[in-house]
């Protein structure tokens, strides 16, 4: 594009403006085009673009004419992701209470497929299970560890690691696991009694 026009359309030339915005409507319209934002259109998005074109035209430097359409994108640009700012900033005014379409309260609608009982009985038995792992020593908790991760091959690489007979490291994962057994029975018997 001519230097002149970009000149002209600094100076307030209002079809050399028009020029101006013809030049980086395609731009305008690939940027708006990607964009989603709640309560904006694409036209919306399009009338901010222009404004912010034309707002930015004035600061064109007249040094750097041949750099105007690339200063005019990065100001379009901005302007878009300060406006997806703004209005990614305010929350949805949407309530539990509120009524939808057939005057029904969304919270009337809400319908839950969970089981609060095994839900609590789950969190309640895994509490125990932390008890009971935290009532294990170190050693106790390592072996553990290493068989949990991997049954198969576990104890060998602890072993290893360790350097301990394989034997005694089975002796004391199967005591760890009684342990676990016993505190976990005595646990459930407590809690159950009345």
């Amino acid at each position: 594009m001519n230097k002149n026009i970009f000149l002209l359309a600094k100076n307030g030339n209002k079809d050399a403006i028009e020029l101006v915005i013809n030049t980086v409507k395609p731009f305008i319209f690939k940027q708006c085009g990607k964009m989603k934002l709640r309560g904006y259109d694409f036209d919306d998005l399009c009338q901010i673009s222009y404004e912010s074109v034309i707002k930015n035209i004035p600061k064109i430097n007249e040094d750097y004419l041949d750099t105007a359409p690339s200063f005019l994108m990065k100001c379009i640009h901005n302007t878009l992701k300060y406006e997806a700012r703004r209005a990614l900033s305010k929350p949805d005014s949407a309530s539990i209470e509120a009524e939808d379409k057939d005057g029904i309260k969304y919270s009337e609608k809400l319908v839950s497929e969970d089981d609060t009982e095994k839900i609590f009985f789950r969190n309640y038995n895994s509490s125990i299970v932390k008890e009971a792992y935290g009532s294990l020593n170190l050693e106790e908790k390592t072996i553990l560890s290493f068989f949990i991760t991997d049954p198969y091959g576990g104890l060998k690489r602890y072993s290893e690691l360790y350097d301990a007979d394989y034997r005694k490291s089975r002796y004391l994962k199967d005591k760890t696991l009684k342990k676990m057994k016993t505190y976990l029975e005595s646990s459930n018997e407590d809690d159950f009694d009345l």
